[in-house]
């Protein structure tokens, strides 16, 4: 595994989800997880392959529903599981 491998990718869906997503993204690095999220909103498909490509094992996938709820969607893109959690459990499972 590359040392400055990405661990946690998140999922642009547009600017609200961004603005969403950045202070979970800084909390993300505070904790020493290294986290990036997509530059654009390109389709969800496309940024997992791309995701994928680049051996990153978990995603963080943050729609409406997700925002709503304040929680993030973790899919673990080794085994495929994904489900919802709140930030800290989002951090806990990654670090």
């Amino acid at each position: 595994e590359a040392v400055n491998a990405t661990q946690l990718l998140f999922v642009n869906f547009g600017e609200k989800e961004a603005a969403y997503c950045l202070p979970v993204l800084a909390e993300a690095r505070n904790a020493g997880i290294r986290a990036e999220i997509y530059p654009d909103s390109a389709k969800m498909k496309k940024q997992m392959s791309d995701g994928d490509a680049k051996n990153i094992p978990y995603v963080a996938i943050v729609g409406g529903d997700e925002r709503a709820a304040g929680k993030v969607m973790l899919k673990n893109m080794l085994s495929g599981e994904q489900k919802l959690v709140d930030v800290e459990e989002c951090l806990a499972t990654i670090c």
